[in-house]
């Protein structure tokens, strides 16, 4: 969730029933001001000075206002250029379960060109980072082979669980709940509006603000759509699919991919035939340093897991062809080093708790039981994933979300969409989706695009594309002719 190669999605990334013990009516409705917040100066890792930082306490229970209270972590970049806007960037990352205040030094590169007349702001969301973290234990540091089992492996949401009950009460930190607290942040920075920019996870925390408190936002950007109806990990499977078939038809339509992979399909099947049969015994250098080398068992699971995490990077999709034409050839290394590699930098980290506290009530309760099987039973990912976070769920409590939830955003906020062609997790469907309830919103997508640009040809152009509508506040007039020009680097033969 916090590895470099995946900040701009931010990975790995994302309803209906009654009430949260959570009001459904949005914060503006309540009638007392919040105290004003007041930023001091701080030094944060990668960020010039000039940064401030302050916390702002809110109830943990936002209903009943009474209990136990938490603070939120809160991060502003000031406007670099002379003529400051009003209306800060407000940066929310994916997960759910990632911090944002840890992403500002590679933001503020990011969007120094938005910077230039904005603040960027950042929140840690309740759960995360440096605001009452949710944070598991998942695998042991010294047994490389726990990271290669289930993916929130049931001892350990058990012990964490336990752990974490002692400082917070799970049911507490959905979205709803937290975009409220956003809400007060911004009323207590004396900020009028703000332009919120989310990114996988961090877009459909920024649909459920628009809803709930509309006249607070002047603009979204939304990268890599995860609506509040999407309901993961309950498509993931198809979408994956659906990702790695592209990348693989795109080697066979170019002549050196071709010529180095003549039998790239036939490979594929072959690697996950062969896994089927049982995992295969592979030896890997032991991270971080790879000087010491170990034995560990590489499964079909995690070998599709890798697969899939590579297809989130559009700077790492183009070695898909060569991971699977090493394993075809009996080389599991390459393959084996990359699902440990997976494993240990995202999966293990970020506010794990959180991500189940969102996830157990977002999406898990809401899938029809046997239909997302059925759908994943020939994609080469399977339905290992959904099984295995839904035994995780039946051990977390699961909050009961307000009725309506899951509806659309209906607005005429103006919204930039951007979505990777062969997004593996949040497709080009999702945004189209979106885009139909908000009548003044623009969906792009981006040429061989993965979850994320990193890696892209011609990513200029998306930069340029998110300054001027932010600049402007509007869809109207954009010149998205540049993105002819964005393509992927040649695939590694």
């Amino acid at each position: 969730m916090n590895q470099a190669i995946f900040k701009a999605c931010v990975f790995v990334l994302l309803t209906t029933a009654t009430s949260f013990g959570q009001a459904a009516a949005p914060a503006k409705a309540e009638s007392a001001r919040p105290p004003k917040l007041v930023l001091q100066p701080c030094r944060t890792s990668g960020v010039e000075a000039g940064a401030k930082c302050g916390k702002y306490e809110v109830f943990e229970n936002r209903a009943t206002k009474t209990g136990r209270k938490i603070s939120l972590s809160v991060m502003l970049l000031p406007a670099t250029g002379p003529n400051r806007q009003p209306d800060p960037f407000l940066y929310i990352p994916g997960g759910p379960g990632s911090s944002a205040t840890e992403d500002a030094s590679y933001i503020a590169e990011a969007f120094a060109r938005i910077r230039q007349q904005r603040d960027l702001l950042f929140i840690d969301q309740r759960g995360t980072g440096g605001s009452n973290p949710l944070d598991c234990d998942l695998f042991d540091p010294e047994d490389l082979q726990s990271y290669l089992g289930y993916f929130f492996p049931l001892e350990s949401v058990r012990k964490c669980r336990k752990a974490l009950e002692a400082k917070a009460d799970l049911k507490l930190y959905t979205t709803s709940i937290a975009m409220d607290d956003f809400d007060e942040v911004r009323a207590a920075l004396g900020y009028q509006q703000w332009n919120l920019f989310g990114a996988s996870y961090g877009t459909r925390a920024a649909l459920v603000y628009l809803k709930r408190h509309p006249e607070s936002v002047r603009t979204v950007t939304l990268h890599g759509v995860a609506p509040t109806d999407q309901f993961m990990p309950s498509d993931f499977a198809q979408q994956a699919e659906r990702a790695l078939q592209g990348v693989i038809s795109e080697c066979v339509a170019d002549e050196p991919c071709n010529k180095a992979y003549p039998n790239l399909r036939a490979d594929t099947r072959a690697v996950f035939e062969q896994l089927k049969k049982g995992p295969v015994e592979v030896t890997v250098r032991v991270p971080p340093q790879n000087t010491a080398q170990t034995k560990i068992k590489l499964s079909r699971d995690l070998a599709a897991e890798a697969i899939r995490y590579m297809l989130y990077n559009s700077g790492v999709a183009p070695q898909i062809p060569w991971f699977i034409n090493q394993a075809a050839q009996g080389n599991f290394t390459p393959l084996a080093e990359a699902a440990l590699r997976y494993r240990r930098g995202i999966v293990a980290t970020g506010s794990n708790g959180m991500y189940l506290s969102v996830t157990c009530a977002e999406d898990l309760p809401w899938i029809k039981p046997g239909a997302a099987e059925l759908l994943a039973r020939d994609t080469f990912l399977g339905d290992y994933r959904l099984r295995q976070q839904k035994e995780a769920c039946a051990l977390w409590p699961q909050a009961t979300l307000e009725s309506g939830y899951a509806e659309p955003t209906h607005s005429s906020v103006p919204v930039l969409i951007l979505t990777g062609q062969w997004d593996p997790v949040t497709p080009p469907a999702n945004g189209d989706r979106v885009a139909k309830s908000l009548s003044n919103s623009l969906h792009l997508v981006v040429p061989q695009g993965g979850h994320g640009f990193g890696g892209l040809e011609g990513l200029d152009c998306l930069e340029k594309l998110n300054t001027e509508f932010v600049e402007k506040g509007s869809v109207e007039g954009l010149d998205t002719s540049c993105l002819k020009q964005v393509k992927r680097k040649p695939f590694k033969l």
